[in-house]
């Protein structure tokens, strides 16, 4: 197997590289990408993630475009602006404000920003983050499953967070944690199937061949092989 950290390592150029890594909803990106941040970091390479649903538009703004069914769609995203980020990073910028999405809301927060410090590897996370050009980034990884698995990920983990929000009226998950148990399922899948697997087969699917590298991984989202291309 592939040391990726050390892989990675050894492919660093100073001061400044951009890693942008994608994959389906639900296929463990985020996780992937900490993960990777905290090796790096350990090797004292500065390592900051950030994710694409930071550049989401918000609720209201897709409500207005008529495109709050198709978020998560790229043409939801305020591309332009993560273009922005990269570029202002590779010019020498030493710290931007950018977005902030809260899971909370689901949706930016409309008070609140955060500061990203210029790190010496930037991780750019999300469904999203190889629809912009390829010039922006030094590496590029697709995170590959089984598509089984994958919908399968999906299901647990909204059935999880949603039951954490039964006695959190303020949460916009409330009223779902109330259904019964199957009826919750039959509209989780369903949502499944009208909007991410059509993300994924039209927009995300697509963005595999422009990968340097596929991430492959197994039932218990363990890393089982690695290609490079």
């Amino acid at each position: 197997m592939i040391d990726l950290d050390n892989l990675i390592k050894s492919k660093y150029v100073a001061p400044f590289m951009v890693i942008g890594i994608t994959g389906s909803v639900a296929v463990g990106k985020s996780t992937f990408a900490h993960d990777l941040a905290d090796k790096l970091s350990q090797q004292n390479i500065k390592t900051t993630v950030i994710s694409t649903d930071d550049f989401l538009m918000s609720n209201d703004e897709l409500h207005e475009r008529g495109l709050f069914d198709q978020k998560g769609f790229p043409q939801t995203y305020n591309l332009d602006l993560l273009e922005k980020v990269i570029t202002r990073f590779r010019a020498g910028e030493k710290s931007l404000n950018i977005p902030v999405y809260t899971q909370g809301l689901a949706d930016i927060h409309p008070n609140e920003t955060q500061i990203i410090e210029l790190p010496n590897i930037l991780i750019v996370e999300g469904v999203v983050a190889l629809q912009l050009p390829p010039k922006h980034f030094d590496l590029k990884i697709y995170i590959d499953a089984d598509l089984a698995d994958i919908k399968e990920w999906y299901l647990s983990r909204t059935l999880e967070v949603t039951a954490l929000a039964k006695d959190d009226p303020s949460s916009w998950r409330y009223d779902y944690a109330k259904m019964p148990i199957d009826e919750f399922t039959q509209l989780v899948m369903q949502v499944w199937e009208n909007t991410n697997q059509k993300n994924l087969d039209q927009y995300i699917l697509p963005t595999k061949s422009l990968a340097d590298m596929i991430v492959h991984f197994d039932k218990q989202h363990r890393i089982f092989d690695i290609e490079l291309k």
